[in-house]
């Protein structure tokens, strides 16, 4: 008889999908829809406020990223113990991170599992709920490897790391631009973006592929020509939203303890993406927005620019500290496209400044030849 692999957890149910995404953004469901008291088993919501009937299609493809990451754990030891046996064992993680984000992961791991039985197990179980509330790929890669992308984060959330820490190392702030530097890059004014996904179609033949690691936004792979897109989009407007309260210019930190991507980066990523890589008002990258979504299974939220209400006065216009040097690599690949297929490559093999320095040579002796010849 062939013994079937059985995950390790079971499968989410609607009512948890509910908890989760109500621990995760603080969405407000309804107590009836949350399963909670007499009202478990309830046939439908009547609140006007509670999100029941729009949650699905608004996050549905965080809700299969979450299933997908799920399905991809395993337990580090045949114990019969694992450290997470339920949903309700992630959700407690995400609120224990939620509290402690500038204490060590060794620290909060002995909070969350204060009798523990498997180290590995336990960390990587921390590892799975920050790779879930910040979706990048966190850590050991054992369990994970399901979400890994060439070029995706593999840096290791160390135990005597905090997740503040964390956050900085994958998430590295850029050499700071001088002012009139910055003025410099054209193609960072959002007002009239230089760096369209059309015009790296046009130009260079670029193919746009969605990711789900936010680590690996703007990501050229300049060998099979290929732009890696976060299309997230809903889940970065609710990342946005809970740091909204967090102050002017918040730190990691801040953000960190309402479980928000920090407050600077998210504005690029959404930014970079519906601002400059497919500005909204311009319908040629609307209509390419579309085919990705219609056939590259991008979030269709990425075509809704409307609903900005998490944006402060103040942040309408911002200057990029984690993404210039990627789009100014779009932008030069924009300018100045990579030659593509052998004959462009043996094109441009002849085409470089020895080339121009013989074919000069051979000018100047064809001249002193013909010269001579007229002497004669």
């Amino acid at each position: 008889m062939e013994l079937q692999w059985v995950p390790a957890l079971p499968p989410i149910s609607t009512t948890q999908i509910k908890q989760l995404l109500s621990v995760l953004w603080e969405l407000p469901f309804c107590q009836q829809c949350l399963g909670s008291g007499a009202s478990r088993g309830h046939d439908g919501c009547t609140s006007d406020e509670c999100p029941d009937s729009t949650y699905q299609a608004q996050f549905r493809h965080f809700i299969t990223y979450y299933k997908r990451l799920c399905a991809s754990y395993e337990p580090m030891a045949m114990t019969g113990n694992p450290a997470l046996r339920t949903h309700d064992d992630i959700r407690n993680i995400i609120k224990q991170l939620r509290l402690h984000p500038d204490n060590p992961k060794a620290e909060v791991q002995r909070l969350v599992f204060p009798k523990s039985t498997d180290p590995d197990d336990e960390s990587n179980a921390l590892n799975l709920a920050v790779s879930i509330s910040m979706m990048l790929n966190c850590g050991s890669q054992e369990f994970s490897s399901i979400l890994l992308e060439d070029g995706c984060n593999r840096i290791v959330w160390r135990q005597g790391t905090t997740l503040t820490e964390y956050m900085k190392l994958v998430l590295p702030r850029r050499e700071t631009l001088s002012p009139q530097r910055y003025a410099q890059q054209a193609f960072l004014d959002l007002s009239c973006p230089l760096v369209m996904a059309k015009e790296m179609k046009r130009q260079a033949g670029t193919r746009f592929c969605g990711t789900d690691d936010i680590t690996n936004h703007l990501r050229y792979d300049a060998i099979n020509n290929v732009l890696f897109v976060f299309h997230h989009t809903a889940v970065l407007k609710e990342h946005l939203r809970l740091s909204k309260n967090c102050g002017s210019s918040p730190s990691e930190s801040s953000c960190l303890q309402v479980a928000a991507l920090p407050r600077q980066y998210a504005l690029e990523v959404l930014y970079s993406t519906q601002k400059i890589l497919f500005p909204l008002w311009d319908s040629e990258s609307v209509t390419l927005l579309q085919s990705l979504v219609e056939r590259a299974s991008f979030d269709s939220d990425i075509l809704n620019g409307n609903e900005y209400d998490f944006i402060e006065d103040n942040e309408e216009k911002i200057d990029f500290e984690y993404l210039w040097p990627r789009l100014s690599e779009i932008y030069q690949e924009i300018q100045n496209p990579r030659p593509r297929g052998w004959l462009a490559n043996w094109l441009e093999r002849r085409s470089g400044a020895r080339y121009v320095m013989l074919a000069t040579v051979a000018g100047v002796a064809f001249a002193v030849l013909l010269g001579m010849a007229s002497l004669a």
